[in-house]
Order: C-alpha cells, then sequence, then structure tokens
C-alpha cells in the first residue's frame, strides 16, 4: 500500500529482513491470520504497519515464528519537526555570538587593564599597553567561538 497507515495501525520494527523473498515472508505471515489485513511497509528502515483485527501482540509473534526479530512499536515513529538546516544554523548562530562576546569581553579586559595599570598611563609610555587591548580581544574571541560552538550541541543534546 501507499501513503501514511492509519493512527491505529500497529506499528512493528522489522529486522532480519534481507530481500524480496523475506519480505514476502514477512507479509505472508502477518495475513496468515486476518487475510483482510492492511500492510504498509518501510523496508529501508525495516518498519511494517499493520491494520487488522488481529492484536498487536500476536502480529509480533506471527513475524517472529517466521524467523525474524520483531518489535511492536508505539504509534507510526514521525521525523522530528526540526531538521538539520536548524541545527547547522544553531551552530554557526551559538559560534557567532562566542565570537563576538568573546571580543567584547577581551577588549573590556584590555581597556581595565590599561586603567588600572599605572606603568601604562605613565609619560613616556611607548604604546604597548594600547596595543595589548587588540590582542587580548582576538585571543579572547578565538576563545568564544569553540565555547559557543560547543553550548550549540549541548543545548540540542538537552532537548
Amino acid at each position: 500500500m501507499t501513503g501514511d497507515p492509519p493512527p491505529d495501525a500497529v506499528v512493528l520494527s522489522v529486522q532480519g529482513v534481507r530481500g524480496a523473498l523475506d519480505r514476502m515472508r514477512v507479509e505472508q505471515a502477518l495475513r496468515r491470520d486476518d487475510p483482510a489485513a492492511r500492510l504498509w511497509t518501510n523496508w529501508p528502515q525495516g518498519m511494517v504497519a499493520v491494520q487488522s483485527v488481529v492484536p498487536g501482540e500476536a502480529l509480533r509473534r506471527a513475524v517472529q515464528d517466521a524467523g525474524f526479530i520483531a518489535a511492536l512499536l508505539h504509534g507510526v515513529p514521525t521525523a522530528p519537526e526540526r531538521g538539520i538546516g536548524e541545527m547547522i544554523l544553531r551552530v554557526i548562530g551559538f559560534t557567532f555570538a562566542g565570537f563576538v562576546l568573546g571580543g567584547l569581553v577581551g577588549a573590556a579586559l584590555g581597556i581595565a587593564a590599561l586603567m588600572l595599570d599605572p606603568s601604562c598611563n605613565a609619560p613616556g609610555d611607548s604604546g604597548g599597553c594600547a596595543m595589548g587591548i587588540p590582542m587580548i580581544a582576538i585571543g579572547t574571541s578565538l576563545l568564544g567561538a569553540p565555547i559557543g560552538f560547543a553550548l550549540a550541541f549541548l543545548r540540542r543534546r538537552r532537548r
């Protein structure tokens, strides 16, 4: 059958199906007790949905008796509402935010060091302290980017 199975269909995960002959054996096993059963198959994922008067546990046993590993699933599995595109955008966004925030924090630290170090404001200062501000900002940006990258994955994992 084509299309999506109805919500009341029993969904089985079937393992050990290697070819057309095995597929036929699974379908015959499922129709043995209910010849009018309607089947929806997704063989690449090893999924079979059955609309039948036979209970789901009996259908699972029938497939196992035919020599395959079968598990009864609850409901039809659906794809997550968020895909890989969302994850890529999240990683790029968090990495960029970590880079920018790291630079801002570094610039603030560099300015604070310039203001608090009495030797930086002394007459005859060569400007070395002022040159430290962009160096600290660049360094903290390079640290902030991987932190943002890691946070993107940790946040995704918690969902």
